[in-house]
Order: C-alpha cells, then sequence, then structure tokens
C-alpha cells in the first residue's frame, strides 16, 4: 500500500510542475529575449546523449543533418525542450531493433527538424488530439509534454506536424523560421 501511495504522490507532484511549467511558459517566451544560435549545434549536443539512450535500448539511432550550420533566433533552451521531447517520446514508444532518424534541412525560409520512427505508429483518431493538454495514449503519462511541445514551437513563430500509421511509425516535423 505505500508502494502504491509513494507512486501516486510522486506522479501528482509531477502533474503539479508540469502544468505550473506550462502556465509560465507564454510569459517566459515573451519576457525572454531570443538569440542566434546554431540549430545543428544543438541538435547536434541532443542527439549524442540521446542517441546513446536510444541504442541501449537497441533501437537504431541515424542523423542526418547538412554540413553547413542553419542559424535561427530564439530561446535556444526552449527549442532544445521540444527536440529532447519529440526523441525521448519516440524512444520511448519503439522496440528493440527500431530505427530512429532526425533529420535536418533548410526549405526556403525554414529549417526542417524531422524525428521520425518505425514504432508503433499512432491510431488515426488520436493524432488530432496529441497537442491537448492532458491528452495522452499512454499509462503513465500526463498528457502535457507535446501541448508545451507545440507552444514553444508556435511561440517561435513556427509549425509542428505530425504524420503517422499504426504498426508503420510516426513523423513530426518541426519549420521554424531561419
Amino acid at each position: 500500500l505505500l508502494e502504491v501511495i509513494d507512486h501516486d504522490v510522486r506522479r501528482l507532484d509531477r502533474l503539479v510542475s508540469d502544468i505550473s511549467n506550462a502556465s509560465r511558459l507564454d510569459s517566459e517566451l515573451v519576457k525572454e529575449e531570443e538569440e542566434e544560435f546554431n540549430l545543428l549545434k544543438t541538435l547536434g549536443n541532443l542527439t549524442e546523449y540521446l542517441g546513446q539512450q536510444a541504442r541501449e535500448k537497441g533501437v537504431d539511432f541515424i542523423t542526418d543533418f547538412p554540413g553547413d550550420p542553419i542559424r535561427i533566433r530564439g530561446l535556444e533552451a526552449r527549442l532544445a525542450q521540444v527536440f529532447v521531447n519529440l526523441i525521448a517520446n519516440a524512444v520511448q514508444a519503439m522496440r528493440s531493433g527500431g530505427t530512429l532518424r532526425i533529420t535536418s534541412r533548410r526549405e526556403g525560409f525554414y529549417a526542417v527538424v524531422e524525428v521520425a520512427d518505425n514504432g508503433v505508429g499512432i491510431s488515426e483518431e488520436n493524432q488530432p488530439h496529441l497537442f491537448e493538454p492532458f491528452f495522452t495514449t499512454r499509462e503513465n503519462g500526463i498528457g502535457l509534454g507535446l501541448a508545451v511541445t507545440r507552444s514553444i514551437v508556435e511561440g517561435h513563430r513556427g509549425t509542428i506536424a505530425v504524420r503517422s500509421r499504426e504498426g508503420e511509425g510516426t513523423t513530426f516535423t518541426v519549420s521554424l523560421p531561419l
């Protein structure tokens, strides 16, 4: 009984923290000063660490970045949070032997980053709700990660989209202005 209580208290603590962070996000995006940074350097640092976690799970982790830097203006730490969330979600949803591919490219006046996996996929009925607060398809999920992710991307004048087929995998595409 104590283990169940401890588990529930920890889950509620995470929920309260996530709700608090989500409610502060909009005001922080307005107040903080955007800076120019190399998106590829940020992605490289993140994927080095997260790639190791994926490989330990038996997931083939592939990155495909151009040779030239992609410089954007924004809040680097907040955008890093976007990609950590997308990559961590993908790794969590994948089975050993799967492939996770992170790509980045310039497309017109945008930097485009894709996080694509060949995991279990997301049902068509759930896809329209993925970015809604408190919507989750996982037992232990709180349902704020993708809502916060979308807020950060849109706060940077960007877009986020999802393509998925059950049993075939999921691709999240983030487009940010250059």
